[in-house]
């Protein structure tokens, strides 16, 4: 064969193989489009469906995916989930499903499958495929079961169960009311405290533990008051003797590995106090763990108040002014009540709204002193009661203003320095107080002896605190000037219309 012929084979090869190498990766990349399609058409799809449950709780990561999809949605709360749906929690994290008046909580490393259990009609399905669930039944009976490897469990209204999956077998264990297990066309009977373990091959298992009817499963407690709170462990002993003592052991850590909190030497209760936060807890008798779950303590006191500013005055020219209520955000709180009156009491309710944000603005109030507080809404997981905030008052003023002032002058707040700050005792009405109106055009006054010029800018469809710094400064990195000449809270807070004093 001639140099020629051999440069030419060469050349086809290397041809054949940039022609596999290039319809390899187009056949992947048009499977790649496929499936993406296929799982966006499922998902547009499901829409028309008609959910089953809806997300309630959600710590962390908490997907889903209908079993014919190839890609994974995260969750979030007032997530639907659907007849068909997988869904797991990652490590560290959990959620609540509620469906048809039961609550389902998944523990971290949960994967479960939800599915009626006669095509779309019959009671629903849960198939714990590996991890831990809790249920709290509702008050219709049998409409929901767990399958757990083929064992179903029925909770009878009003129970709580806690169940287990993994490649060593299964357990169930009844906090609350009562539950039954089908196995192999045979029903047992678990009553309330009681625990069945069965090994992979359906044997059943005699192991010691300790089944905690309170608190239950992945419970929830509001503390609306100072100090800790105290909670009561109550459970019963499974496959123990009379002499053997158990130990409560509490931590801020999964691992125990710090921070431990032990009441030892106990028979089948205990009592142990707690601040806010998550915290987890086991039973142990020696170095066996005996039961174990984790509590969380919101706080449930009111928040801080942060705007209005409590004894501020708001002046107003022509149309009522546009106020922005705004307060601290607590965890956990899915909702706030926010109250607004004309007295102290709160009898006379202007504004009684609840509100998803920790914020919202209103423009119907007129002159006169009013009140306002603001109470934490919880999931009903949670155990107890909120609390409104301590009120918070303000006072709004009608001015009129000289025909040769600035007729960008639409609203004035006068806010007391932060040390004047305080509560005015019930005794003494705020409309007893004397608080002259000063000569200024100013829109917000930080500090009643300090005397700003007359340069007034109205916020417009678009700006931010740094477009407008570049308006009239010449350069965006000047907006902090603009944050404290106005005593702005939260500079990603400003509204249409909002007058700004530029010094």
């Amino acid at each position: 064969m001639s140099e020629t012929s051999e440069k030419s084979q060469v050349v086809r090869n290397f041809w054949l193989i940039d022609i596999f190498v290039l319809v390899f990766f187009l056949s992947t990349a048009v499977t790649g489009l496929y499936l993406f399609r296929r799982d966006l058409m499922k998902t547009i799809e499901a829409r028309d469906e008609e959910p089953v449950g809806i997300i309630i709780i959600r710590n962390n990561v908490v997907q889903r995916r209908h079993e014919d999809r190839v890609i994974w949605d995260r969750l979030y709360v007032d997530s639907f989930v659907y007849s068909g749906d997988l869904v797991r929690a990652a490590e560290i994290s959990s959620a609540s499903i509620h469906i048809d008046e039961n609550k389902i909580s998944l523990n971290e490393n949960t994967l479960i499958r939800i599915q009626y259990s006669m095509g779309k009609t019959g009671p629903l399905e849960i198939e714990l495929k590996e991890g831990n669930i809790s249920l709290a039944s509702g008050t219709k009976e049998n409409n929901l079961f767990i399958n757990l490897m083929g064992s179903k469990v029925y909770a009878l209204p009003g129970a709580v169960i806690d169940a287990e999956a993994s490649q060593e077998g299964i357990k169930v264990q009844v906090n609350e009311g009562k539950a039954s297990l089908v196995s192999g066309g045979q029903a047992k009977e678990l009553s309330e405290g009681s625990m069945l373990a069965k090994d992979s091959k359906g044997d059943e298992l005699l192991i010691p533990a300790a089944v905690v009817k309170r608190p239950v499963p992945n419970a929830g407690f509001i503390k609306s008051h100072a100090g800790l709170l105290p909670i009561t462990f109550l459970w019963t002993r499974v496959n123990l003797s009379d002499n053997e003592r158990i130990k409560l052991e509490i931590s801020g850590d999964r691992s125990f590995s710090q921070d431990v909190y032990t009441v030892e030497d106990l028979g089948n209760r205990a009592r142990a106090v707690f601040d806010t936060g998550v915290w987890y807890w086991r039973l142990c008798t020696g170095e066996t763990v005996l039961g174990a779950g984790q509590l969380t303590v919101v706080d449930g006191s009111g928040p801080e108040l942060l705007s209005p500013v409590t004894d501020s005055v708001i002046r107003y020219k022509g149309n009522l002014p546009q106020l922005r209520f705004q307060w601290s955000k607590r965890t956990g709180a899915s909702q706030y009540i926010v109250e607004v009156s004309d007295s102290q009491e709160f009898h006379n309710l202007k504004i009684n709204r609840q509100s998803a944000s920790t914020s919202f603005i209103y423009s119907g109030l007129g002159e006169g002193v009013w009140y306002w507080r603001v109470k934490p809404v919880f999931s009903s997981i949670y155990e107890g009661s909120a609390s409104f905030s301590d009120f918070g008052f303000f006072k709004i003023e009608e001015i009129s203003v000289p025909r040769e002032s600035s007729a960008a002058v639409i609203m004035e707040i006068d806010v007391p320095e932060p040390s004047a700050v305080k509560k005015i005792p019930s005794v003494i009405p705020l409309e007893s107080q004397s608080i002259p109106l000063e000569p200024q055009t100013a829109v917000i006054t930080p500090a009643k002896n300090k005397t700003p010029s007359r340069n007034v800018y109205i916020v417009r469809p678009g700006d931010t605190l740094a477009r407008i710094a570049v308006k009239v400064y010449g350069s965006a990195v000047r907006w902090p000037e603009l944050v404290e000449a106005n005593n702005i809270i939260n500079p990603d807070l400003i509204y249409i219309d909002q007058a700004l004093f530029i010094p």
